[in-house]
């Protein structure tokens, strides 16, 4: 039997070899144990494939709506959309503007009123219009011809109601002004057959002519009172 050292630093050694051959002997006797590997050099993250994921996408997205991007091609060379505006805004920006102020500017003053224009307002009036149109073109070929878009369309009854409204009780229309009206066109109405139509349709051209008075008066004293600031 060989003989243990007494020495501190021998005595610890015969007890690791010890646990050692323990530890090797559990190891055999349960089988051996797989544990996860210990990468000290993680993968670096894939930027490269993300880069080129998000120029596809993005190359998919521009192609399905290159209609913002793109409103033509000559000879396969692209017209783009700002290159459109850029025209647009130089020829017909201030003018387009100025529109846009003065919708605005009678919106605005039509509110203060308490004057609002309802969906039925904007649907009678249609109505109106495609009865006068009826026999000759249809509604949408007028306004096609005219280059309008149908919200155009009741956005420019919205703001002719409102001025109706606005000046509807000052210009009012007698009974006289519409007999004046009508000796003094007599050439056009001699062959009348129904006077009631006639009045009628005298009474509402008259009415038109002083809303159009009155609005050009007062939409001047408004326009030169706003505050207005531009930046094109």
């Amino acid at each position: 039997m060989p003989k243990t050292k007494r020495t501190k630093g021998g005595i610890e050694s015969g007890r690791n070899t010890e646990n050692l051959s323990l530890k090797s002997a559990q190891i055999d006797s349960n089988g051996p144990s797989v544990l996860p590997a210990q990468n000290s050099n993680p993968a670096k993250f894939p930027w490269r494939n993300i880069i080129i994921l998000s120029l596809i996408v993005i190359g998919i997205l521009i192609w399905k709506f290159k209609g913002y991007f793109i409103v033509a091609t000559v000879n396969g060379q692209p017209v783009s959309r700002w290159e459109l505006n850029d025209q647009l805004t130089a020829r017909f920006g201030q003018q387009s503007l100025d529109t846009i102020i003065n919708e605005r500017l009678i919106i605005a003053a039509a509110r203060n009123k308490g004057i609002l224009i309802s969906q039925d307002d904007l649907n009678n009036r249609i109505k109106q219009i495609e009865e006068k149109l009826k026999g000759t073109t249809s509604l949408s070929e007028a306004l096609s011809a005219q280059g309008l878009t149908p919200e155009m369309f009741r956005k420019q009854l919205e703001i002719q109601l409102s001025i109706e409204k606005m000046f509807d009780q000052e210009a009012s229309i007698s009974t006289k002004e519409v007999e004046n009206y009508i000796t003094k066109n007599n050439s056009v109405y001699k062959n009348a057959t129904d006077p009631a139509a006639v009045q009628g349709e005298v009474k509402s051209i008259l009415k038109q002519q002083k809303v159009s008075e009155l609005f050009e008066n007062w939409f001047t004293e408004i326009r030169k009172n706003a505050s207005i600031k531009k930046y094109l």
